[in-house]
């Protein structure tokens, strides 16, 4: 009985850590501000450390950064995040949520950021309205405070879509299937 509640304690606070995911700010245009200045500096971080990422990036019909926090604890899994999606023929941006849900084997406790290039204009369009992405993943991280090391992978299932992760901090040792979905920030988009 002991073990259950504890697995149940568990299990609910890697669902209340992943609900923290939300852009600092008091009013829409500092959220935005904020969500902007993390897609910069991730860009940036993504730029330093994969040669070439710069023109796939200036190349690709869109691009979308997002931040993530993401938990797992044995078999089941959850995440959530912000991020903002720039459309290169115009600039013009749209900010998005996501929440993340998988099962597998493993343990995490990860706060990342995702750089998703699009190559093809309907599947830039499709995430924008529709917003779905699954794949499988695996991942071993340990990094605190910029040391420690991390490898990561992702399984795309459209080539016309390259994903980066970047781990800021966290530990991970998982194997799992996942499924995200990312959608309109409504607040956010209301100019």
């Amino acid at each position: 009985m002991k073990s259950k509640t504890i697995l149940l304690v568990l299990i609910s606070c890697l669902f209340v850590l992943a609900g923290c995911a939300r852009p600092k700010g008091e009013t829409p245009e500092q959220k935005r501000e904020f969500v902007q200045q993390m897609a910069t500096e991730t860009l940036a971080e993504l730029y330093a450390g994969v040669p070439g990422a710069r023109s796939l990036v200036e190349l690709s019909v869109g691009y979308g950064v997002f931040s993530n926090i993401n938990t797992q604890l044995m078999f089941f899994g959850t995440g959530n995040g912000y991020g903002v999606v720039t459309d290169t023929s115009d600039g013009f941006k749209t900010y998005m949520r996501m929440a993340e849900g998988g099962v597998g084997l493993g343990v995490a406790l990860l706060d990342f950021r995702e750089v998703i290039i699009f190559n093809d204009q309907s599947a830039y369009k499709n995430f924008v309205t529709e917003g779905w992405s699954f794949g499988g993943q695996g991942n071993a991280a340990a990094k605190y405070e910029g040391t420690g090391g991390s490898a990561s992978g992702e399984v795309p299932l459209d080539a016309a879509v390259v994903v980066y992760q970047i781990t800021k901090s966290g530990i991970a040792l998982r194997a799992n299937f996942s499924a995200s979905k990312y959608w309109l920030d409504s607040d956010l988009n209301s100019y």
